[in-house]
């Protein structure tokens, strides 16, 4: 699989190859139902993206990037610190995967330097494709950072399309140029113009936003 991508493969052929079970031993080989097929390649690239990401430095600026598509309207909050990941994602009354409630549902995953260990059976397969996409920008730039995803599901999201469309709407947002900000509070607060919901729904409940900034640095001795 990571040669296939070292080769430039496209991540959704490298899917179907892995779904139609011809990687690995033949004698191992098994056919494998395509929604495990796209979750096991997301996760398997960006781990491999990661262990070189882990050592780059980190970002010296707080960035934030944005994407929308067919009602998916994400925003990616980039900190200057060592890897995490972290994705809340809100769905609104209407949407595909909240079609009758009156409010919003809101699932959130995340994940230190060191990883996950288990499945992040919140978010699910979402997770790892916007992890993909961070990674494959961070490898870009060669450096680390903290990222925390914030993702409105929109009424009009109203057919499932697959986890497929949320990797490319990532993948978009980190094809554009970021907007640099001095402060988290000022990254919110632009994010918030773009957003139907109170961006502080998503501050109050962010394990990353609460960790920032919280460890003392080797570098405030030297």
């Amino acid at each position: 699989m990571k040669e296939l991508y070292q080769s430039k493969i496209q991540v959704s052929n490298i899917i179907k190859i892995l779904s139609a079970g011809m990687l690995g031993l033949k004698k191992n080989r098994k056919l494998v139902p395509t929604r495990w097929s796209v979750t096991a390649t997301d996760d398997t690239l960006s781990k491999f993206l990661l262990s070189k990401i882990r050592y780059y430095q980190e970002t010296g600026e707080i960035l934030l990037f944005t994407s929308e598509y067919v009602g998916n309207h994400y925003e990616f909050l980039l900190l200057p610190d060592k890897f995490s990941f972290e994705v809340i994602e809100a769905k609104m009354s209407g949407s595909v995967w909240n079609p009758f409630s009156p409010g919003t549902v809101v699932m959130q995953d995340h994940e230190g330097f060191s990883g996950r260990k288990t499945y992040a059976e919140n978010v699910t397969g979402a997770y790892y494709s916007n992890r993909l996409a961070l990674c494959e920008y961070l490898e870009k730039i060669k450096r680390q950072a903290s990222c925390l995803v914030m993702r409105e599901c929109r009424p009009e999201y109203y057919a499932p399309l697959g986890v497929g469309i949320l990797r490319e709407a990532s993948r978009d947002a980190f094809s554009k140029h970021p907007e640099k900000f001095p402060s988290v509070e000022e990254a919110l607060n632009q994010a918030q113009k773009r957003m139907r919901l109170p961006v502080s729904l998503f501050k109050s409940r962010s394990w990353l936003l609460k960790n920032f900034g919280k460890q003392t640095r080797l570098s405030r001795w030297f």
